[in-house]
């Protein structure tokens, strides 16, 4: 052997026999170093999994909200898109044949507006994701998503002065003492109860306050709470107060009328 080189090897050093380098400190269990401990991963200590479970609560509470308002939004959008789309139907109509759709005996609105909307041919026709189907109501077979507006029941289209502020329908299918009806008609605030009267019907809310979506003779809609100039309060809480003069300053029918 080279001179040299059995220098360079007596120069490494020996571990000193009865001492273990790099050992763990004394009560210190080195992870994996222990039958069965190979390639095991650390897991959550219990306060680390509480406070998971505490995060994720509060992130629930948080979501849970939004996205119900989201739902409302959503379902408000729908049903004013119907409102505008059968509002639209109905001017049409009115164009075609001088007047206004209404209502008689053995036909419904719904039959006479079918060649224009293709979706509900009567009331009675609850089946489907109809354009009259408001997705707010969850009871359709028993009630009315929307009615029209009484005072226009077959008036020439010549008689209706501002179509643009004049209430054509909105959300109904409620009488005054808070009953269900399929009945596709609202009455004027100032007609007084009667057993089938329809009334709006707030399945929406506009900044807090109970809302319906209203369609107008010329065909555009929009969200309107249930107060003065629309309407002066919910089914079952105002029942009409029976002015039908428009030059008593009490008279509320403002949106409702012809003039």
């Amino acid at each position: 052997m080279d001179y040299h080189f059995r220098k360079i090897i007596t120069f490494i050093p020996r571990p000193t026999p009865g001492i273990v380098r790099n050992a763990p400190a004394a009560g210190v269990k080195r992870f994996g170093s222990g039958p069965g401990d190979a390639g095991r991963a650390a897991g959550f200590t219990l306060i680390e999994l509480l406070t998971v479970i505490a995060v994720i609560g509060i992130l629930a509470a948080l979501m849970i909200p939004v996205v119900s308002t989201v739902r409302e939004q959503a379902r408000g959008a729908k049903c004013l898109s119907n409102v505008r789309q059968i509002a639209l139907a109905a001017y049409l109509y009115a164009q075609d044949h001088d007047v206004y759709v209404g209502w008689e005996g053995g036909t419904d609105r719904k039959e006479l507006l079918f060649p224009y909307l293709h979706t509900g041919r009567s009331n009675r026709d609850t089946e489907g994701d109809q354009i009259w189907h408001c997705p707010g109501n969850h009871n359709r077979d028993r009630e009315a998503s929307y009615g029209f507006n009484t005072n226009l029941n077959w008036q020439p289209i010549a008689a209706i002065r501002n179509p643009s502020r004049t209430v054509a329908l909105a959300d109904a299918g409620i009488t005054d003492s808070g009953e269900p009806t399929l009945a596709t008609h609202l009455m004027p605030p100032s007609r007084t109860t009667t057993a089938n009267i329809g009334r709006p019907n707030p399945r929406h809310s506009l900044g807090g306050r109970p809302a319906v979506s209203v369609g107008f003779v010329d065909g555009h809609a929009r969200t309107m709470a249930l107060e003065p100039p629309f309407y002066p309060g919910p089914a079952g809480n105002w029942t009409g107060n029976g002015v039908t003069d428009p030059g008593d300053p009490d008279y509320p029918d403002e949106l409702w009328d012809l003039n």
